[in-house]
């Protein structure tokens, strides 16, 4: 008997079989039942874990062990089977009539129906949350300006109240505030934004006085959860809101710990004038505009005034001054006075506000700001503690696997838990756009800067990237046909200097010497750029445009030297790889090959960091390419495969149509060598 024979004997086919179907089946339920009763992820993982573990323990026993009318007993071995007289089927035990046999075929169909059912639902599940809610912004009633002002406050305190419940899932103001005026119906919206409950409400102030309406629907099924309407004294504004977010727990069915009631009913502020203030200046702050920030801070401030306990304006404070460095960095005076504040006012945040998610996200923020990644960390996580919703901490977690640990698949999973919270988030997209430029996918890069500048037309950021995509697509003339005329979009930016670093960069690529020319001297009259490298960056590109390499390779060192690169290491570093970059080309038209690999061994070890704007730094995977075309000049074939190989890895994820990887692959087909 062959051991196939052997097999079907002691039933071990039949038995995993069976297994097989009946583990289908539990797969099946556990993923439709579970969800409904919202057992805990680590259950389901729990039950499938046993069901594979015990199809192995299933096909063992049954060659061990056989079913009998006595019981289970040990299997004859094939010896003693010998001995026993054949025993051939009569023929009425055929398939069709053995139970055992229909048991199996109504198992599998079950099986299969139950399967494609549950497919549905877990489908419909993973798009959809239950737990899940979007607060639009509330509809201003009155006719005072500074009542929209208000109408947006309480939106967004309503949704950080509700965000300080663990179990649900909040989409943040970034992306609610585009829903503003809306037409789109409610379950538009909530397909949109994947959340299956919204909140909407009017507001209308009177004096003293003060009307909230409220109404939760579920955006599925357009069913009317809750609905309230307060009249208050003025006032009494922060009860109403701690009331919503626990009367919106109790419709969507959500226990609140002891912790989570006493966060949502955790007082910010007594004074209704310094509230005013504090959304006022909080709506200025998230603009990404450094006249509108610098503003918020005038505000914050004035709250303060008001009410020196005040945690969340110090908080704010703190993030603004954090942000103004960054986007004054070229001013050393400014930029350390920023810092200080920024440190100073998080630390009383935190003092006065030990629960307050924002404080702790302020001084994760400066921390970040000062590269100190390990305490932003755990500043960061503290906040998504207290605020699992927190879109903004998820997002700076990201930036701290990519600048810390140089893990940019890291870095995307947990920007992409932040888009979930915020899918408009500015700083999240950003860096997705980074990253994807960073591993050469420029295809991919365009589509999410087209998709943002929609959302952000104002955000400086996204212009930059993709004029950058643009270049290193090689389609130098639609990098300039869409940065040429963005100049205002800049200037309100307060980034008028990365404007025409940008528009000079792409003047150098399209070889138009005279038109950069004209750009570096109206560069120099901008303000500040006598104190940073963006001007001297720009000469010594057109020293190489004029093919006075020496020059080039003169000017690039001493710009490393300086001090008009930032002080900020990372930033410096991506200047100085830049500068590398160009010095090296400049030994390659020299023909000085040998000081081109030197050069290039002069490229900072790791591509790890933050870069926004990125327009320095391009160039971090092509040192391999340049190394590559510096060995094949030497006539060093075995070297120079090897690095064009390691430009390719470096890049695998890269578009095809890249021109340096066109080129790579060929010159390792001219090398005869494999790509």
């Amino acid at each position: 008997m062959s051991f196939l024979d052997e097999l079907k004997r002691r039933k071990v086919f039949r038995v995993a079989a069976s297994y097989a179907v009946v583990a289908f089946i539990i797969m099946q339920l556990v993923e439709i039942v579970f969800p409904i009763f919202e057992f805990p992820q680590w259950t389901s993982q729990f039950v499938i874990i046993l069901v594979l573990i015990g199809f192995p323990i299933s096909v063992i026993l049954s060659w061990v062990f056989d079913r009998t009318p006595q019981g289970y007993i040990k299997t004859d071995s094939k010896k003693d089977l010998d001995k026993e007289p054949e025993i051939k089927s009569n023929g009425s035990e055929s398939f069709l009539k053995n139970k055992k046999n229909w048991l199996l075929v109504v198992g599998i169909i079950a099986g299969i129906l139950i399967g494609r059912f549950g497919q549905t639902s877990t489908s419909a599940e993973k798009i959809v949350n239950e737990k899940s809610i979007a607060v639009l912004p509330f509809d201003n009633l009155g006719s005072d300006e500074d009542d929209e002002y208000f109408a947006d406050g309480m939106t967004e305190d309503i949704l950080t109240e509700l965000s300080k419940i663990k179990d649900l899932l909040v989409i943040s103001r970034t992306t609610i505030m585009k829903y503003k005026n809306s037409n789109k119906s409610l379950k538009e919206i909530g397909k949109e934004l994947g959340v299956a409950n919204i909140l909407e409400g009017s507001i209308r102030r009177v004096g003293e006085r003060v009307r909230i309406t409220g109404q939760l629907i579920n955006a599925i099924s357009d069913k009317h959860l809750w609905a309230e309407k307060y009249d208050r004294n003025i006032e009494d504004i922060f009860e109403v809101q701690d009331e919503v977010a626990s009367a919106i727990a109790n419709a969507l069915r959500i226990e609140l710990s002891d912790e989570e009631s006493r966060l949502i009913t955790s007082s910010q502020t007594s004074s209704i004038d310094a509230y005013d203030l504090y959304v006022k200046a909080r709506s200025l702050s998230y603009t990404y505009d450094l006249n509108q920030m610098i503003e918020s801070i005038k505000l914050f401030k004035e709250a303060i005034k008001i009410d020196q306990n005040y945690a969340l304006a110090y908080a704010g404070i703190s993030r603004a001054r954090a942000m103004q460095s960054y986007f004054q960095y070229y001013d050393a005076d400014i930029t350390s006075i920023a810092l200080k504040e920024s440190e100073e006012y998080a630390k009383k945040g935190i003092e006065l506000g030990p629960n307050e998610a924002d404080a702790h996200f302020a001084m994760g923020f400066y921390y970040n700001r000062t590269e100190e990644y390990d305490l932003a960390y755990e500043s960061f996580m503290t906040a998504i503690n207290l605020n699992p919703s927190h879109a903004h901490a998820h997002d700076e977690v990201g930036d701290v696997y990519q600048n810390k640990y140089g893990d940019l698949d890291k870095a995307l999973v947990w920007y992409q838990k932040a888009l979930k919270r915020d899918p408009a988030l500015p700083p999240a997209n950003w860096l997705s756009i980074e990253i994807a430029l960073k591993k050469g996918q420029v295809k991919k890069a365009l589509s999410l800067a087209d998709d943002a500048l929609i959302q952000h037309p104002k955000v400086v950021s996204f212009y930059t990237l993709k004029n950058v995509a643009l270049i290193m697509k090689g389609d130098y003339q639609s990098a300039y046909d869409f940065i040429f005329d963005k100049e205002e979009v800049y200037r309100s930016g307060g980034r008028l200097l990365e404007f025409y670093q940008a528009l000079g960069y792409t003047l150098m690529m399209l070889n138009r010497t005279d038109d950069l020319n004209k750009n570096i001297k109206i560069l120099a009259n901008v303000p500040h750029s006598n104190r940073t490298h963006h001007q001297r960056y720009l000469k010594h590109l057109s020293s190489f445009l004029n093919k006075d390499y020496n020059s080039t390779i003169r000017g690039f060192e001493n710009l490393i030297k300086s001090e008009f690169i930032t002080q900020a290491p990372s930033q410096r570093y991506i200047v100085e790889d830049a500068s590398h970059y160009w010095r090296a080309k400049s030994f390659l038209e020299l023909g000085d090959y040998d000081k081109v690999l030197l050069e290039l061994g002069r490229f900072r070890p790791t591509h790890n960091e933050m870069t926004v704007p990125i327009l320095f730094d391009q160039f971090w995977p092509k040192q391999y390419y340049l190394k590559g075309l510096a060995y094949e000049k030497l006539g060093d074939v075995k070297n120079a495969s090897e690095s064009y190989k390691e430009f390719l890895q470096v890049w695998e994820d890269a578009d095809e149509d890249l021109p340096e990887i066109i080129d790579a692959k060929k010159r390792l087909r001219n090398l005869g060598l494999n790509s």
